[in-house]
């Protein structure tokens, strides 16, 4: 399994867990016959808080160039080139004429 998922396999298979085990929770407490919202809240809560987890064991768990916690930044920062180059073309274009 580290093969396959990387040095973040056990925070990942932790936050599955934690997932799986508030989906349960949550499950079981609607199947009842009159539930309550804030034990739903609760279980919901605990399901975000393992998908996070898990989350967070793909994006930083690996160190590998696989990672992809970076990819909003990268193309944030090629679209700001691309515009600087356009907007010195067009300043150039118009300085010319």
């Amino acid at each position: 399994m580290k093969e396959t998922l990387g040095p973040g396999h056990q925070q990942i298979v932790i936050g599955l867990l934690i997932f799986a085990a508030g989906a349960l929770w949550g499950f079981l407490l609607a199947s009842s016959d009159s539930p309550e919202l804030k034990d739903l809240f609760v279980s919901s809560v605990v399901m975000l808080s393992g998908a996070m987890i898990t989350l967070l064991g793909i994006s930083f768990g690996t160190d590998s160039e696989d990672d992809r916690t970076n990819d909003l930044q990268d193309a944030i920062t090629e679209l700001t080139g691309m515009l600087n180059s356009l907007q010195a073309k067009i300043a150039g274009s118009t300085e010319e004429e």
